[in-house]
This record gives structure tokens, C-alpha cells and sequence, in this order.
């Protein structure tokens, strides 16, 4: 059972955020901050090692694109992955 750490609140924000649609680390960034007014920046440092860790899980998955001539790493949400953000919101309303 996750405990309730900014890692547990943060892999909810990122599962949120690509339950609505796919995303590369930059836009997640992005939405993340003007979705909360800019109250939560979150750092490159501290984002890739969570999506790392939710792809070796099979929570999300990686999709290589090229957009301008620059290769993006776009992120979608599995199965697993939505039953995962279920459970992280269940036990963050206990």
C-alpha cells in the first residue's frame, strides 16, 4: 500500500493527466503548473525517474515521435495504469 508522499500524490497528477490524453514530459510539466496556477512546478529531476518507474511497472507506456525534427517521448495510460490511479485515489480519501 503506497503511503500518502509527494511521490504517491505525484504518480496520481501524471495518471490524471494522461488518463486525458497522451503526452510527452514537457507538456506534462506544463499542464501540471497552469492547472495549479503555477503552485506545482515540478522538475525534469523529479518527473522522468516517475514515469521510468510507472513504464517498467506497465502502468503507462512510451511512444518515440518525431515532431519538427526533434524525437518526443510521448506517455499513454494502460490498464493496469487506470486501475493503479483507482486505487491511489481510493486510499488518498481514506
Amino acid at each position: 500500500m503506497p503511503k500518502k508522499s509527494i511521490y504517491f500524490k505525484f504518480d496520481m497528477l501524471i495518471l490524471s493527466l494522461l488518463k486525458q490524453r497522451d503526452c510527452c514530459g514537457y507538456e506534462i510539466t506544463n499542464s501540471i503548473k497552469e492547472l495549479s496556477d503555477g503552485v506545482i512546478d515540478i522538475k525534469e529531476g523529479s518527473l522522468y525517474p516517475s514515469l521510468y518507474k510507472m513504464v517498467d511497472k506497465g502502468y503507462i507506456s512510451s511512444k518515440d515521435e518525431y515532431v519538427n525534427r526533434k524525437l518526443r517521448v510521448y506517455y499513454h495510460i494502460e490498464d493496469a495504469g487506470k486501475e493503479y490511479l483507482e486505487q491511489l485515489i481510493k486510499e488518498y480519501l481514506l
